[in-house]
């Protein structure tokens, strides 16, 4: 009877390592074929280790490069709601936050409004005046109801007319405590509108500088949402029908994921690719436009899959492989690979699991080896 040895080396530590018919002999007759029982002493001798295979629910793909963008929808121009002189310019560009004021205007327009707004004031408080005087004599007889009631129509009016100046002169971007000063005083302030952002997002194009008239409606700058954020990434047609709208995507090294928003219909000839964009949510601002990140979609697996050290993936009687033990028997199971990163493989057995899976992540060679051996033994 042939006798081999094979010396493996773990480590700086010679492991002798006994095979074909003399590991044969140790090796139980009783298990079908393509398969090994072996004492824990056995797979010591050998170098096996086992561990088991984690199942999991998402599988990564491949690496895609990614660059980061504002999303078209929330990209807004702002105005000068007034003719005026640009006196202040706080902000030109990078981020900014809900209600920081970008720019001051000095407008003449405003005055008009101011004074308008005063006058309607001069005005209630006259009509109130009235409006006691007409309820004091309706009371005494001398006056008649008609005339209280119009007394009556007259405040109203002027209060309705007093409030949609106050709340133009808001819109308008007058200061809050201006317009109080204004009302408490009966004075006119200074004509100051303030351009405030209306969310938190990022400031760029400014097409106006300081000391410059605009006219009214005139852009001034233009303002885009950074929150939530979109990656665009280029995504080939032969892969597109993997991915789905709400999908998650990981950005390596982020410590975040996102979901797929929008999978474009139209294929670049060029490149064979597609647009995908990934929604973001970037509250803490990590993410700045025109950045590049790493991504890779978490596609979910229609049947059980694992995931183990890539260690554990072999080729074996023209099969991709990985070795299983089932109560002492160790085996090989065709397995189709998902992907393997970050020396992890994700596999997908051929056969249903419901039991935990254990895979031998070391000692390959040798069990094929010996599985080699045993089949030429039992074909003489």
């Amino acid at each position: 009877m042939f006798i081999m040895f094979l010396r493996i080396y773990s480590g700086s530590i010679p492991m002798l390592i006994l095979s074909g018919a003399l590991l044969l002999g140790s090796i139980s007759q009783s298990v079908f074929a393509q398969s090994l029982k072996l004492t824990n002493e056995q797979q010591q001798a050998m170098g096996i280790k086992i561990q088991q295979a984690e199942p999991v629910k998402v599988v990564p793909s491949s690496v895609f490069p990614a660059q980061a963008t504002i999303p078209l929808k929330t990209i807004r121009s702002l105005a000068s709601p007034l003719s005026g002189q640009i006196v202040k310019l706080n902000y030109v560009h990078g981020p900014i936050k809900k209600d920081d004021i970008i720019a001051e205007i000095e407008s003449p327009e405003l005055l008009q409004l101011q004074e308008e707004f005063l006058a309607t004031l001069s005005d209630l408080s006259i009509s109130q005046q009235n409006l006691n005087r007409a309820r004091k004599l309706n009371q005494s007889g001398i006056s008649s109801t008609r005339k209280l009631q119009q007394a009556l129509t007259d405040v109203k009016k002027l209060i309705l007319k007093e409030i949609q100046l106050k709340q133009k002169l808001a819109l308008y971007g007058m200061a809050e405590s201006a317009i109080e000063k204004m009302e408490q005083n009966k004075k006119l302030q200074p004509a100051i509108l303030q351009l405030k952002s209306p969310i938190d997002g990022q400031l760029f194009d400014l097409k106006v500088r300081l000391g410059e008239r605009v006219e009214k409606n005139q852009s001034i700058i233009s303002l885009g949402e950074t929150n939530p954020i979109i990656l665009a990434v280029r995504v080939p047609v032969s892969m597109v029908n993997e991915l789905a709208k709400g999908q998650q995507v990981e950005i390596l090294g982020m410590h975040k994921t996102g979901e797929i928003q929008h999978i474009d219909l139209m294929v670049d000839p060029m490149t064979q690719s597609v647009d995908v964009h990934v929604q973001v949510q970037n509250d803490d601002n990590s993410l700045r436009a025109g950045q590049l990140f790493k991504i890779r979609f978490l596609m979910t697996p229609d049947q059980a899959t694992f995931r183990i050290n890539s260690n554990a993936i072999s080729q074996f009687d023209g099969k991709t492989v990985v070795f299983i033990q089932t109560s002492k028997v160790i085996k090989p199971l065709p397995a189709r690979v998902n992907n393997i990163t970050n020396q992890q493989l994700y596999f997908t057995p051929a056969a249903n699991y419901s039991e935990p899976l254990m895979v031998c992540v070391q000692g390959s060679t040798a069990i094929k080896s010996a599985l080699e051996a045993q089949s030429s033994s039992e074909a003489e």
